[in-house]
């Protein structure tokens, strides 16, 4: 007799939820169809970011890189070849540290360059 009343509850409950999950379908329904037109529409508004985007990358690889040397008795110096030194050098003394600043003092009499990175002083050998 429990059996047959468990049995009863449990069709009882499976007729329930199908009528739930009916009516929930049915009231979702327009939240779903402007959801799905809320998406469209951004995806529209976004195209022209998109494209700018786009755009934007491409004039960074317009931008030019200038060459800086410099001349000092009968020697010269590239100036993008000193900062990458220092760069190293910095980043062989104070690993994974971030450079955010970067200042040369290029002092060819003394055959040396000092560099500022971070605040932190320090030399290189020309």
């Amino acid at each position: 007799m429990a059996a047959k009343k468990t049995q009863k509850a449990v069709e009882t409950a499976k007729e329930e939820s199908k009528e739930l999950l009916k009516e929930v379908a049915e009231k979702a329904e327009p939240v779903v169809t402007k959801a799905k037109k809320a998406a469209k529409s951004a995806a529209k508004a976004a195209e022209p970011v998109l494209e700018a985007a786009k755009n934007a990358g491409k004039q960074v690889t317009a931008v030019f890189v200038p060459e800086v040397y410099v001349q000092h008795a009968n020697r010269q110096f590239d100036c993008g070849d000193l900062i990458n030194r220092c760069k190293d050098d910095f980043k062989a003394k104070h690993k994974n540290t971030v450079i955010l600043s970067c200042k040369l003092y290029i002092k060819p009499e003394d055959n040396m360059v000092y560099y500022v990175i971070n605040d932190i002083e320090d030399k290189l050998p020309l």
